[in-house]
């Protein structure tokens, strides 16, 4: 990918500054293991982030130093839809960021987006975690765990411009979506346009998109939309939070005892994330209440239609690029509750 190169060059100085562990199981049990991290967006602007500095605070405590994880940046160190290839490649260690924005790489590995599980993943070690990482780990990275609110909260919402009653009244808008979005948007009649976070506000208001997909919870105000939107569709999509992913050979690398710390780290930010996205979210929709923004509740009937279609929209694309018994078993792990 041309556009990933410049980012290369930007973190050269990470890759010059950085320790380098060609054989980590050759040091000493003393010895510091340092994992650099690059993540989607920002801490501060966006709760996602949030959590992923959140694991990371949580490994380096656990770890009482033995493992340490250096946050260097977000899209102004790698462009945000070119930093799992970077991850892949060994630009940095450790990355974060939605699940959804490794469609391009792990063509299914996203489906926790889905899950009806309180945790998305069922935790380390169940037969859907290990199901997810296997599909990772095929195209050099180790996963993690997807960490985000139980079900209800943190999942993705669609914003317009105008009031609709029903879908036909989205047929032609241009709305933003990101890749987990998409296959939704078109099945609507709409018309989807990627574009990064950061662009969502002037496209808005410019006109270049009539609306958008994004998680209420993660910082919708904080991103000023609210200045720019004037209606929500109070319908979930699907779960949003983020995914911790590892470079594969990174983490061959590491000791046992390291990943059992990253491991845990892992279920520990799981069992963190549901109350803080809970509170992030009731926190936002008082934001956007008092924005003056107004919720669409469609008839029962309608918001059958629009869950049918979401769903039926992702199970299709999936089964689109997945194996039959990679798609059969999805099927059979995200149905058992």
């Amino acid at each position: 990918m041309k556009a990933l190169a410049p980012a290369i060059l930007a973190l050269g100085v990470l890759a010059a500054n950085a320790v380098t562990f060609a054989d980590v199981r050759a040091q000493s049990a003393s010895a510091t293991i340092r994992l650099t991290m690059v993540g989607a967006w920002k801490p501060g602007t966006s709760p996602a982030a949030d959590m992923g500095i959140k694991f990371k605070d949580t490994v380096n405590q656990l770890s009482g130093g033995k493992v340490v994880i250096d946050f260097r940046g977000a899209s102004d160190v790698v462009p945000t839809f070119d930093q799992p290839e970077a991850l892949v490649r060994g630009v940095f260690d450790v990355w974060y960021g939605a699940p959804n924005y490794w469609a391009g790489i792990v063509r299914g590995g996203y489906l926790t987006e889905m899950s009806p599980h309180d945790i998305p993943d069922n935790g380390p070690g169940s037969e859907l975690f290990e199901f997810v990482n296997k599909l990772h780990e095929a195209h050099g990275a180790r996963y993690l765990g997807h960490m985000t609110g139980g079900p209800g909260a943190g999942n993705h919402f669609l914003y317009t411009q105008k009031k609709i009653a029903r879908i036909e009244d989205l047929k032609g808008m241009k709305i933003r979506v990101p890749p987990l979005t998409r296959f939704f948007v078109a099945g609507l009649g709409a018309e989807p346009v990627t574009l990064p976070p950061g662009d969502i506000y002037l496209a808005l208001e410019r006109g270049t998109v009539e609306g958008f997909t994004w998680p209420v919870y993660d910082g919708f105000t904080n991103f000023g939309w609210q200045e720019v939107s004037k209606f929500m569709v109070a319908h979930p999509l699907y779960r949003n939070g983020i995914s911790i992913v590892v470079n594969l050979r990174k983490w061959n690398s590491l000791p046992e005892d390291a990943r059992k710390i990253m491991f845990q780290a892992a279920a520990d930010t799981q069992a963190w994330s549901r109350g803080f996205v809970a509170k992030q979210q009731t926190a936002q929709l008082a934001k956007m209440k008092a924005a003056k923004m107004e919720p669409i509740e469609f008839t029962p009937a309608e918001a059958k239609r629009w869950e049918d279609t979401a769903r039926d929209a992702l199970w299709a694309h999936f089964k689109s690029v997945m194996s039959a018994g990679d798609y059969e078993t999805a099927r059979r792990l995200l149905s058992a509750k």
